[in-house]
């Protein structure tokens, strides 16, 4: 498979007179892809919260004997704060362990499938093009919304929403989304420092919308209920869809499936894994993606629990609330991981920074989960800071160690440990908070933090066993990207002579 990013940006007498076209020519096909990312992660991401608040307040008109309220009065006083009594403490445990358990049944609808569907589509897109990856879950998650907004309006049981949750899950799901976008990525880029930027700028895109996201579903759910809210994140998905179908540009070359197998498509898609051609570079993979799944575990277990830790004692807060939280957690957040990308990274290895940042994410762990006022829980993304930059940087090494033509093996072997880890983080942590909130309810969040930690540890090992290389700074090219095209080039010491890929022969920076 030929993408476009392997057309020769020379001419064959060595003239370079066509070198700044091909950068030139990606301009347009990033600023599309930023905007259709964020206009799905503003849509789909904004669904957690916005299911979990409407489950866990038909959860509160059940145990407190009302009727219909949770679609029909948003503005009503939650029972969370209108009684402090014995009594109103253990109708809110019930609440909490109900709406925990509707929440793990939809998180496993939704994760459990595209575990499937990851591990072949990525290979197919490398013959058959990206836009399948991108089309795919905008419908997913249309339909997912077309069902909770029946489920809203005609307030049908909780139970149909499991319909909606399995179309998406089997239309790949936000997990083959961002597959999606960083095969897209690595195609319109050609070096390892634009490539990393570029993983780096399209999860800060995604963080920007989940923000934008979240304090506006707060504010919608506070005024108006749960149904326009849906409707309005329905609109977006359908936006997006329609850029993608008609204005995003295919950056792959169709080609003939020479074997349809999904068992071929299975062993190109591990193979990085487990294949000995690859020398020592296959333990890097391994470590990589150990590192890659132990995050997911963590990541996906604590997104799945926060907003009901944040609607449950002694915070008790409302949709407003949550929304302001939520977006001042991705923003701070983002801020910070780029800036310390943008300093740090001309200073230490990036790969100290993604410690660095596990770190401080086990930190404000355990804080939030020991959190005791709106003050304390306010302390968290300050803890946090830096954190976001461990997942994008464990990304772009493992895309930059790989050729042109596997870069949807590669991300689709993430896409799957992603979705797999997602539902084992789901599930267990969903199950501990319920085990735990009449006795201590921030346990999860310590146990995550332990997960966090094992992850920091295996990095740690891979950073001290692997050789130091000389081009550690990321968002400025360095002087091999000017030979990138060079097989003859003979890589540093620890590695095979035998080029990483035709589109980045960079050092692998471990």
């Amino acid at each position: 498979m030929d993408s476009v990013q392997e057309e020769p940006n020379v001419t064959s007498n060595g003239n370079p007179s066509h070198i700044q076209d091909k950068p030139k020519s990606y301009i347009k096909e990033r600023i599309i892809s930023s905007v259709v990312l964020m206009l799905y992660m503003c849509a789909n991401v904004s669904s957690v919260p916005v299911f979990t608040q409407y489950i866990h307040s038909r959860y509160e008109d059940v145990y407190s004997n009302g009727t219909n309220s949770s679609s029909t009065s948003p503005n009503k006083q939650s029972p969370c704060l209108a009684n402090n009594s014995e009594e109103a403490d253990e109708v809110q445990v019930l609440v909490q362990q109900s709406t925990s358990f509707e929440i793990l049944k939809l998180s496993l609808c939704v994760q459990i499938p595209p575990v499937i569907v990851n591990m072949v589509v990525g290979s197919y897109s490398d013959h058959i093009g990206r836009k399948l990856l991108f089309v795919s879950p905008l419908l997913g998650c249309i339909c997912k919304y077309v069902v909770f907004i029946l489920v809203v309006k005609f307030h049908l049981h909780l139970n149909f929403l499991i319909l909606g949750t399995l179309l998406e899950g089997f239309s790949g799901s936000s997990s083959t989304f961002v597959l999606a976008n960083m095969a897209y990525a690595a195609d319109v880029t050609k070096t390892h420092a634009t490539r990393t930027f570029a993983i780096v700028i399209a999860d800060s895109s995604v963080s920007i919308a989940i923000a934008l996201g979240q304090v506006m579903t707060g504010f919608l759910i506070e005024k108006l209920g749960y149904f326009y809210p849906s409707v309005i994140n329905t609109a977006l998905i359908l936006l997006a869809t329609t850029i993608v179908i008609f204005c995003l540009t295919e950056t792959v070359k169709k080609t003939e499936v020479k074997e349809l197998s999904p068992v071929v498509h299975l062993k190109k898609v591990f193979g990085f894994y487990v294949n000995k051609s690859r020398g020592n570079k296959r333990c890097i993979f391994i470590a990589c993606l150990a590192v890659y799944a132990l995050m997911s575990v963590g990541f996906n277990g604590k997104y799945t629990i926060e907003t009901l830790y944040q609607l449950g004692r002694p915070f008790c807060w409302n949709p407003v609330k949550i929304g302001y939280y939520g977006a001042y957690s991705t923003v701070f957040m983002t801020i910070s991981g780029l800036v310390a990308i943008k300093l740090g990274s001309a200073c230490v290895r990036v790969e100290i920074l993604a410690v660095t940042g596990m770190f401080l994410l086990m930190g404000s762990l355990i804080l939030e989960g020991l959190a005791s006022t709106d003050a304390m829980l306010y302390s968290v993304p300050l803890v946090a800071s830096i954190s976001a930059v461990s997942v994008p940087v464990t990304r772009s090494v493992l895309s930059r160690m790989v050729a042109a033509h596997e870069q949807g093996a590669i991300f689709s072997s993430m896409a799957t440990v992603d979705t797999l880890c997602g539902a084992i983080g789901s599930t267990a942590f969903t199950s501990l908070y319920s085990a735990t909130v009449e006795t201590m309810r921030g346990m999860a969040f310590l146990v995550i933090a332990g997960v966090v930690f094992m992850a920091a540890m295996v990095k740690i090992v891979v950073i001290v066993k692997s050789p130091r290389q000389p081009g550690y700074v990321l968002l400025q090219s360095p002087t091999e990207d000017e030979h990138a095209h060079n097989p003859d080039r003979i890589l540093p010491e620890g590695e095979n002579n035998t080029p990483c890929s035709s589109t980045d022969k960079g050092p692998v920076i471990i």
